[in-house]
């Protein structure tokens, strides 16, 4: 199964429970989400979506880290199955408080790459 056919899947699945989903373009940066998807009121999550088994890239897994420092939920969805639990995840959210865990696709941790001895002082 292809990538487009999750994410139409869930936007029409966010249509129908009142939200929006709107697409995500950047001529400037690469890596966002997909999908940045808004309930009333107030409730803002960006959302990648893959294929099965597909995982993010370290640039994606990178833009996830920098969005979720700034307090964002950022959630990966690669099935059909996990979309009704995310939407109603993002439903019973309150902003300001932590997402659920364990919602959507597990994303890997973000591979923090140390600079060689010779080069600590560029860690600055």
């Amino acid at each position: 199964m292809r990538e487009y056919v999750v994410e139409n899947e869930f936007v029409k699945a966010v249509r129908a429970a009142g939200g929006v989903a709107y697409k995500l373009t950047s001529q400037t940066t690469n890596g966002l989400p997909d999908r940045l998807v808004l309930f009333f009121p107030a409730k803002t999550v960006f959302v990648e979506l893959k294929a099965p088994g597909k995982q993010l890239r370290p640039l994606q897994r990178k833009r996830r880290y920098q969005l979720m420092k700034l307090g964002f939920p950022v959630l990966c969805i690669d099935r059909f199955s996990q979309i009704k639990p995310a939407i109603a995840a993002i439903k019973e959210w309150t902003p300001g408080t932590p997402f659920p865990e364990g919602i959507g696709a597990e994303v890997p941790d973000l591979e923090i790459e140390q600079l060689p001895s010779e080069h600590k002082d560029m860690n600055d």
